[in-house]
């Protein structure tokens, strides 16, 4: 009796132990963890890789499963076909696909317990990642300029085919990739890059990009450029006019460059006139042009104003106006020998409120000033502190003054007049 009993315990610990075991092996099947950290780190126009936070644990593999669809129905690829056992790093890679698609994942960890049944232990399913591919390898197309201001630049472009996205890039012409500025865009087809320095031009990059749901770009592979981008250019400073001599026609414009202008427009007014007696542009990137006009014969005060534009797209755009400057010509004098001096006389000038007289002994340096008067003749004396000297010349200029609020103008001054003196 107690020999049974012996072989009844014996079998009742193979029974216990065989249930054991069981309980082991199937606790061992429920340890294969759930993968997670899922995220895409690189996309081609026809190729994706992913990456994932390793499971822990023993002959861990990965199934890797991507789909069109994100509830995974049909049409499912995965790297357990062909006979692939997964793969056992926390990466991998599909190709084949479609440029500037979107496409789902999924990852499912499992255990190789028998080369001959390789799924024999599986985990969860990891969350479904969207996943892109870069857009066509075709460049951004119509990439143009539309609007400027003094400070701002507009781009504009036509959406691209399989991008939601685009990565612009901008800086000065000529700037390096460092001191570029990359903004990152949505589904727009317009940007307005702000805050730029005034009378400054502009590079632009613009690539299509795909971006997926969790943030990831995809970005092509072509960049559309736009070079020298213009800001509007800002009132035009520095603005100067002078006739050659009393007579000519001919007239000199001058002005501050501006760096952004692709050319200057300027009118000539009579002083009160609302009219423009001449209007004309300067095209390119220079500071100066001339007249030869027969409309600005008469000795008057003149008013004229300068601005630049740039040339965009189907249009011309300007700044805004210089302030007014006022010129004229310079009065013709007559020299005369006299008792004890020189006489000067001269046409009147309209809108003149005065005269200032000039005397030198050299014809192109050295002139100073005698005095300012209102009439339209003087008697001249002394040349500086000196008293005039017998048989030597003497340079004359006259000059029209006019004050316009607190700035003060003058006709052209660089003719001369000249005369030997004797008494």
């Amino acid at each position: 009796m107690r020999k049974v009993w012996k072989i009844v315990k014996l079998y009742t610990m193979m029974i216990v132990s065989i249930l054991f075991l069981g309980v082991g092996m199937k606790s061992e099947a429920a340890v294969v963890g759930r993968t997670s950290g899922l995220k895409q780190t690189f996309a081609g126009p026809n190729r994706i890789e992913i990456s994932w936070k390793a499971v822990i644990g023993n002959n861990i593999r990965y199934k890797v499963e991507l789909c069109e669809n994100k509830n995974f129905t049909g049409g499912v690829m995965d790297n357990l076909s062909a006979g692939s056992r997964g793969t056992a790093l926390p990466k991998e890679s599909f190709s084949g696909l479609t440029a500037g698609s979107k496409y789902y994942v999924r990852v499912t960890a499992f255990v190789m317990t028998d080369e001959q049944v390789p799924q024999s232990s599986w985990g969860t399913a990891s969350k479904v990642l969207e996943v892109v591919t870069a857009p066509a390898d075709d460049k951004v197309k119509n990439f143009r300029q539309t609007k400027a201001s003094e400070t701002s630049i507009t781009v504009s472009w036509k959406k691209s085919a399989g991008a939601n996205a685009y990565q612009l890039a901008y800086g000065k012409k000529g700037a390096d990739v460092k001191n570029r500025k990359v903004v990152q865009l949505g589904k727009v087809n317009s940007y307005t890059a702000k805050k730029l320095s005034k009378n400054t031009e502009y590079d632009f990059w613009l690539i299509p990009v795909k971006k997926s749901s969790s943030g990831f770009r995809a970005l092509g592979s072509h960049t559309a450029n736009l070079s020298g981008c213009p800001v509007l250019p800002a009132k035009i400073k520095g603005v100067e006019a002078s006739f050659w001599s009393p007579t000519s026609e001919h007239l000199d414009l001058g002005w501050k460059k501006s760096d952004s202008a692709d050319g200057y427009q300027y009118q000539i007014f009579a002083e009160d006139g609302k009219k423009a007696l001449l209007t004309g542009k300067k095209a390119g990137d220079g500071n100066s042009t001339y007249l030869i006009t027969g409309k600005l014969k008469s000795l008057r005060f003149l008013k004229l104003r300068i601005r630049g534009y740039i040339e965009i797209p189907g249009s011309s755009k300007y700044g805004k106006w210089s302030d007014w400057i006022y010129f004229s010509r310079q009065p013709d004098v007559t020299t005369k020998n006299t008792k004890g001096g020189i006489l000067l006389t001269w046409d009147k000038v309209s809108g003149a409120k005065s005269y200032s007289v000039y005397i030198s002994t050299r014809r192109t340096s050295g002139y100073k000033k005698v005095k300012s008067t209102a009439k339209t003749s003087m008697t001249v004396r002394t040349c500086g502190k000196a008293s005039l000297k017998q048989g030597k010349q003497y340079y004359f200029m006259v000059v029209a003054n006019k004050r316009v609020g607190k700035k003060n103008f003058q006709s052209t001054k660089n003719y001369c007049f000249w005369i030997t003196y004797r008494q």
